[in-house]
């Protein structure tokens, strides 16, 4: 169970009409949105959960002290805040389904037959990390309300900011001119680095830039999580439903 939440924390893990893309061939590019001069506005108008989206299929690779995991798996996002993740082997058979909202949080374990239950409030007390933090995964900026920053400017096509969310001491660095964040850390007590997320290969999806490489580096555990967006249906006009397993022996996350 440790495992399955350390990829829910680090990467389990896109108006108009919906558009199902092969990512596998397609050049990384800008974005042909119309740049306002305001650095943060643009970076936030390029947020792919302001829509709802769905990752049809996503390569994921985790690396632990005690060796390499390969899965594959897919993500559904419901705006403003619904995600449903499956993580399947190599072979395709689902290990696991998860979902998170903004009250919840439920895992079929298909394997063992057991559904894992939390509220919430459970990655912020387990891990510090709010569920409002997620976009983080998919490379959205998030800013506190009101937020200002009167030093916008770019050094060498690099913007960096730090700030704090939901508690979180956040490190941005923004790549001026895609207007996308290229790496974002989480800044401890300690002044350490505990988190950090990369990103990489952006495409242009609907006007929306979509990194096609997601990678999460955590110090606590030691864990490396890759994942790589095979094909995306952004953006997406379905509804996510979690079906609890029949029969499953319920365990609460504490």
């Amino acid at each position: 169970m440790q495992k399955i939440a350390v990829i829910l924390i680090l990467g389990t893990l896109l108006g108009g009409c919906s558009i199902s893309k092969k990512l596998d061939n397609t050049k990384s590019v800008y974005s042909t949105k119309h740049l306002t001069g305001n650095i943060l506005e643009d970076v936030k108008e390029e947020n792919i959960t302001n829509f709802s989206f769905y990752i049809e299929k996503a390569e994921i690779e985790v690396v632990t002290e005690k060796g390499t995991e390969k899965y594959t798996g897919n993500i559904k996002f419901e705006k403003p805040d619904k995600y449903l993740i499956s993580l399947k082997s190599r072979s395709g058979i689902e290990g696991a389904r998860i979902y998170i909202s903004n009250d919840s949080i439920l895992v079929n374990d298909r394997i063992n037959r057991k559904l894992y239950y939390a509220n919430s409030f459970y990655l912020s007390k387990k891990y510090g990390f709010n569920l409002s933090c997620l976009p983080l995964i998919f490379g959205d900026i998030i800013l506190e309300k009101g937020f200002e920053e009167n030093r916008e400017k770019c050094l060498e096509n690099r913007y960096k900011i730090d700030c704090i969310v939901k508690g979180l001491k956040l490190s941005y660095e923004i790549d001026c001119n895609k207007r996308k964040i290229i790496s974002v850390s989480e800044i401890n007590n300690y002044l350490q680095q505990s988190i950090r997320f990369k990103y990489e290969s952006f495409l242009c999806v609907k006007e929306i830039l979509i990194p096609k490489v997601m990678e999460f580096e955590e110090n606590q555990y030691n864990t490396h999580v890759r994942i790589k967006i095979k094909k995306v249906e952004f953006p997406w006009n379905g509804s996510i439903k979690f079906i609890p397993g029949r029969g499953y022996e319920l365990i609460e996350l504490v």
